[in-house]
Protein backbone atom coordinates (compact mmCIF):
# COMPACT_ATOMS: atom_id res chain seq x y z
CA UNK A 1 0.00 0.00 0.00
CA UNK A 2 1.00 3.34 -0.67
CA UNK A 3 0.72 6.70 1.29
CA UNK A 4 0.37 4.89 4.69
CA UNK A 5 0.17 1.49 6.97
CA UNK A 6 -3.73 0.60 7.36
CA UNK A 7 -4.43 -0.10 10.83
CA UNK A 8 -7.03 -1.09 13.52
CA UNK A 9 -8.80 1.14 16.55
CA UNK A 10 -11.22 -0.72 18.41
CA UNK A 11 -11.89 -2.55 15.55
CA UNK A 12 -11.72 0.11 12.77
CA UNK A 13 -10.09 0.84 9.91
CA UNK A 14 -7.48 4.16 9.56
CA UNK A 15 -4.71 5.22 8.00
CA UNK A 16 -1.73 6.28 8.97
CA UNK A 17 1.39 7.94 7.41
CA UNK A 18 4.23 5.98 9.01
CA UNK A 19 5.59 3.00 10.14
CA UNK A 20 5.28 3.94 13.85
CA UNK A 21 2.73 5.33 16.18
CA UNK A 22 2.76 7.38 19.07
CA UNK A 23 0.19 6.72 22.43
CA UNK A 24 -1.14 10.21 22.05
CA UNK A 25 -1.68 9.38 17.98
CA UNK A 26 -4.05 6.32 19.02
CA UNK A 27 -6.06 8.20 21.64
CA UNK A 28 -6.55 11.07 18.70
CA UNK A 29 -7.12 8.24 16.39
CA UNK A 30 -9.98 6.73 18.79
CA UNK A 31 -11.67 10.80 19.57
CA UNK A 32 -11.61 11.18 15.70
CA UNK A 33 -13.13 8.04 14.81
CA UNK A 34 -16.12 8.38 17.67
CA UNK A 35 -16.69 11.83 17.15
CA UNK A 36 -19.79 10.86 15.44
CA UNK A 37 -21.03 9.23 18.31
CA UNK A 38 -20.32 12.46 20.70
CA UNK A 39 -17.99 10.21 22.59
CA UNK A 40 -14.50 11.13 23.35
CA UNK A 41 -11.39 10.11 26.22
CA UNK A 42 -10.67 11.96 28.80
CA UNK A 43 -7.85 10.95 30.87
CA UNK A 44 -5.40 7.69 30.33
CA UNK A 45 -7.25 4.86 28.56
CA UNK A 46 -5.80 1.50 28.27
CA UNK A 47 -4.19 0.24 24.79
CA UNK A 48 -2.85 -2.81 23.66
CA UNK A 49 -1.90 -3.94 20.67
CA UNK A 50 -1.38 -7.41 18.19
CA UNK A 51 0.58 -8.01 15.99
CA UNK A 52 2.50 -4.78 15.39
CA UNK A 53 5.91 -4.70 13.13
CA UNK A 54 7.84 -7.46 14.87
CA UNK A 55 4.71 -9.67 14.93
CA UNK A 56 4.31 -9.19 18.83
CA UNK A 57 1.39 -8.16 21.33
CA UNK A 58 1.80 -5.68 23.67
CA UNK A 59 0.87 -2.68 25.85
CA UNK A 60 1.29 0.37 24.48
CA UNK A 61 1.84 3.26 27.42
CA UNK A 62 1.57 6.98 27.45
CA UNK A 63 4.53 8.33 25.67
CA UNK A 64 5.45 5.13 24.02
CA UNK A 65 5.66 4.36 20.13
CA UNK A 66 5.43 0.97 18.50
CA UNK A 67 6.49 0.02 14.76
CA UNK A 68 3.34 -0.66 13.05
CA UNK A 69 2.69 -3.01 9.88
CA UNK A 70 -0.40 -3.02 8.18
CA UNK A 71 -3.50 -4.87 10.16
CA UNK A 72 -1.68 -3.81 13.63
CA UNK A 73 -4.84 -3.66 15.95
CA UNK A 74 -5.27 -1.60 18.81
CA UNK A 75 -7.64 -2.39 21.88
CA UNK A 76 -8.55 0.74 23.24
CA UNK A 77 -10.46 0.76 26.96
CA UNK A 78 -12.04 3.63 27.20
CA UNK A 79 -13.46 2.78 30.84
CA UNK A 80 -10.21 2.13 31.85
CA UNK A 81 -8.52 5.53 32.27
CA UNK A 82 -6.12 6.60 34.71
Amino acid sequence: MTGGTEIFVSGRQHKVPGRSVAYKQIVDIWNELHRPENKHIIGTPGIDYEDDAKGENGVLLPGDTVNVKDGTSFSVDPEHVS
